[in-house]
């Protein structure tokens, strides 16, 4: 099967072995999850960029007033479903959809999160544009992404290439301090930039909030 025109086929081909596999620094993990919520109170609307089964939904669910997660793999959604009814969470909403979804609408949100997604975009710059349109004014985009060409070259264009073919969903070979430069160059300020994990492969966490409207001016 190939995924280069329908990347969705491939979550939803290994939607259950993903949804089964275990975190793999769940220390790392529950910490990140609680500087997560000092940035979320019980009146912010947040928004999941490829929220995959829902895990970090639901995590945070409870701290905020609604929390809508977007995905554009329907098995991994329909886990995600399960999940927040066993968990009797009213205040979480899935929609198989992209980020450029008109329904969802400008400066409807006050918190933006994509972990592990962004990598998958092929124009990082006009994905940070869209969720700074996103964004209430001052509002912050939390992102954690796989940065493959700050690590093992090879193996990142292998996996590059991989996807071009359509073995893969098709991958974006991005260093931090790419993504901190076109966030910068979004509008965005950077106001700290974690690694909660000690594994040598781990990624950092960049927390970056809207500074400027559409015509470049300070907030």
């Amino acid at each position: 099967m190939l995924f280069k025109k329908s990347p969705e086929k491939f979550w939803d081909l290994i939607a259950s072995k993903y949804a089964a596999s275990p975190i793999q620094d769940r220390t790392a993990y529950e910490t990140k999850i609680r500087k997560l919520k000092t940035y979320l109170t019980t009146d912010k609307v947040v928004l999941d960029i490829g929220c995959g089964t829902g895990t970090q939904c639901g995590d945070i669910a409870d701290n905020v007033k609604q929390v809508i997660g977007i995905d554009i793999s329907r098995k991994l959604l329909a886990i995600a479903q399960q999940r927040k009814e066993a968990r009797q969470q009213d205040n979480i909403d899935f929609l198989q959809t992209s980020l450029f979804d008109e329904r969802l609408a400008s400066a409807s949100f006050d918190v933006v999160m994509a972990f592990y997604v962004l990598h998958f975009f092929e124009d990082i710059n006009v994905v940070f544009n869209r969720v700074h349109d996103l964004l209430k004014p001052d509002g912050f985009f939390i992102s954690e992404t796989v940065c493959l060409a700050d690590k093992n070259k090879i193996t990142g264009k292998l996996l590059r290439f991989a996807g071009h073919l359509g073995l893969l969903p098709r991958m974006n070979l991005l260093t931090t301090q790419q993504l901190e430069q076109a966030l910068q160059n979004s509008g965005f300020s950077i106001v700290e930039k974690i690694k909660f994990s000690h594994r040598p492969d781990s990624e950092f966490t960049l927390i970056a909030k809207k500074m400027k409207d559409k015509c470049g001016l300070s907030k």
